[in-house]
């Protein structure tokens, strides 16, 4: 990231950080860094940090091995702090948070240019802790040290430019415009190409460089800097659909290079995450997939040597098969030889050998070994032994020789049959990190939620903080509410946009007030449901009353639906946005989730734990051949829509589900 695009982040992202807890630390290397935010109303974002290239928040699910240790000192300095600010200092790539860790300040500041880190101080801006110790020319970075920004590496500003200087430093030193903007001005080199592209100038390198060019180049960087943080244009852009770009406005200065494509977003955060996802896609894929593809390669080169073997075995069995026809078919003549040999032997000595053939190629005296060559073959032959013994002895080696060919392909076909499934489960950790990684939470999220066949969108809220930030925040007049006729449940609403709501609607709606309420916990199996219209709900009690906590007031008449049965049907939906397939967790009635889901289980207040409803249904995924969907759910996120203790009334796996998949 740039300066200009920390710009533009902190002032798109500001309002979302500051206010927030640092709820958790995650640290999964000096190199990357999540912090988890929350705020009232249960909202969560996490913010990733990879020093010395980016910032956002991400809600992609970084599922990495992590530092214990230095995490462990991390979380005791900062959790539980509370954002109180967040700035950028002077137009440098350094993020500073402000944090109010009880009545004590603490800055925590990120370093995104390069060889950059992270680090914690106190109010007077002494080193706390550091992500890593650092002993540079102009400054170092360790726990005590009096912390002091990089130094500024540019000279001069794009509001004071020189316009005579420019042209006399570039056409004397011979320096490419775009460099000495660059260096000079401190300006992203983006900026410089995309206004230079704006003047008509093609090429950073063009020699007429004069009075008019620098004028329209300096006035072009100036309008987009104002217009990026302004109104900017997030967009990442594709080469043959490999991204190799992130701009927070319009690159028209790509326009010149051929296949490139821009993609537009609607926010800069998020075309940073998306860019950035490929880099933490590789980290995960590394990690969950190295010690099978060392493990791969043990096997390989372990195959390797067994082809050899295999094959001196095969040269060896083709040998044999020949030197036994060659046997077979000079027989009485090789028994001629072996009985003259071995009278001539015994009465004149192994000197006189050519007496009895001048097939007889060598001989050997201490082992009593001689060799006679018929049609090109060498047969080895024993003084000592009768010739059908030697005969008998060729036919066994024959024979163990093809025991061991056998034996050495049966192992080589199973170790290619082990090759073949790591090499399976690599692909299974590499779809399963895909659908992670590209997989978009959409706001609603953070609530229970549903979207029925009428498209209704239903929000619930998970707790008492939740219910009043739905109202308060998202409720309108012409919404319906629901709550489960008991005290303490989700506070349903039906955004209906002022249409008509169905029955289907309404009683889908009603099973969520219903199953997310004390009903499930209590393990009744039935409970009334009330409905009412949005402008009958207020967070405001009558004068001299109170309202607990997450409560609200209805006004008038409600509306009931009576004996709706607590159960509730868990689901993964397979979604095809243009990236890739990716999944999510969906819940709703039986009829509703076995339309839109080829994988479910139906639950109804038990005694089964929730932990043991998640390693259930993942352990049938795994055996149904989903593996990928079981590496790929968000744990958390299933737990999360499992009201308590709960008993499995069914799991369903259909094989459309694998067909789906299959399609992506």
């Amino acid at each position: 990231m740039s300066w200009l695009d920390i710009s533009v982040w902190l002032n798109e992202q500001r309002s979302n950080i500051v206010g927030s807890f640092i709820d958790n630390v995650y640290m999964y290397s000096k190199k990357l860094v999540v912090l988890r935010l929350k705020k009232s109303g249960k909202q969560i974002n996490h913010l990733i940090v990879e020093p010395g290239k980016r910032i956002s928040l991400t809600d992609m699910q970084v599922s990495l091995s992590v530092l214990k240790g230095v995490m462990d000192i991390w979380r005791r300095h900062v959790r539980d702090c509370r954002v109180a600010d967040i700035s950028q200092y002077d137009k440098e790539r350094v993020v500073i948070f402000t944090l109010r860790c009880g009545n004590v300040e603490k800055k925590l500041i990120v370093e995104l240019l390069p060889r950059g880190t992270i680090v914690l101080t106190n109010s007077d801006m002494e080193i706390i802790i550091a992500l890593e110790n650092k002993r540079m020319k102009d400054r170092v970075i360790a726990p005590k040290q009096k912390y002091q920004f990089p130094p500024k590496l540019w000279e001069a500003d794009i509001e004071s430019v020189d316009v005579e200087k420019v042209i006399k430093d570039v056409i004397e030193k011979r320096q490419n415009v775009v460099s000495y903007f660059v260096k000079i001005l401190g300006l992203p080199p983006e900026v410089v190409e995309a206004a230079l592209y704006l003047c008509g100038v093609k090429s950073s390198y063009d020699e007429n460089v004069d009075k008019h060019m620098i004028e329209c180049l300096t006035a072009n960087v100036k309008k987009l800097l104002k217009d990026v943080v302004e109104r900017p244009e997030p967009c990442i852009a594709y080469l043959q659909n490999t991204p190799i770009g992130f701009y927070p406005f319009k690159p028209s200065h790509l326009a010149k290079y051929s296949g490139v494509e821009i993609k537009f977003f609607q926010s800069f955060n998020e075309a940073i995450d998306r860019y950035f996802a490929h880099g933490i896609e590789e980290l995960m894929q590394r990690e969950r997939t190295g010690s099978i593809i060392n493990s791969i390669e043990k096997l390989k080169h372990t195959l390797q040597d067994m082809d050899k073997r295999l094959q001196e075995y095969k040269d060896k069995c083709a040998f044999l098969s020949k030197a036994l026809k060659v046997f077979e078919e000079h027989y009485l003549e090789l028994e001629d030889i072996h009985k003259c040999v071995q009278k001539v032997v015994k009465q004149r000595g192994w000197d006189k050998l050519d007496l009895c053939s001048n097939l007889i190629s060598t001989f050997d005296k201490s082992s009593g070994k001689y060799h006679v060559v018929i049609e090109n073959t060498d047969l080895e032959l024993d003084v000592k032994m009768n010739l059908i013994d030697v005969y008998n002895s060729y036919r066994k080696e024959f024979s163990d020789v093809n025991k061991d060919i056998k034996r050495i392909e049966g192992e080589m076909m199973r170790l290619k049959e082990e090759i073949d499934k790591k090499m399976s489960m690599i692909d299974v950790e590499k779809k399963s990190i895909e659908m992670m990684l590209h997989r978009s939470r959409e706001w609603y999220e953070k609530f229970h939620w549903a979207i029925t066949p009428r498209g209704f969108l239903i929000l619930g809220g998970r707790d008492s903080q939740q219910n009043v930030h739905l109202i308060r925040k998202f409720l309108e007049e012409k919404d319906i509410v629901l709550h489960a006729d008991i005290h303490g449940g989700s506070a349903v609403i039906i955004k209906t946009g002022g249409r008509e709501v169905d029955e289907v609607s309404l009683r889908e709606a009603a099973l969520l007030a219903a199953c997310y309420s004390k009903a499930w916990k209590l393990g009744l199996q039935v409970v009334d449901v009330f409905w009412v219209q949005g402008s009958q709900v207020s967070l405001s009690p009558p004068p001299g009353q109170y309202l607990p906590r997450g409560g609200f007031m209805v006004y008038g008449k409600k509306n009931y639906i009576h004996d709706v049965i607590l159960e509730l049907a868990v689901g993964i939906e397979v979604l095809k946005p243009e990236i890739g397939c990716t999944i999510r967790i969906v819940v709703g009635s039986q009829d509703s989730i076995a339309k839109k889901c080829g994988a479910y289980f139906v639950i109804k207040p038990g005694d089964m734990k929730i932990d043991e409803i998640v390693e259930r249904f993942l352990s049938e995924l795994s055996k149904r051949g989903l593996d990928v969907v079981a590496k790929a759910l968000d744990v958390n996120e299933l737990r999360a829509k499992i009201p308590g203790k709960s008993r499995i009334a069914k799991i369903v796996v259909s094989e459309e589900i694998k067909k789906v998949l299959e399609e992506c």
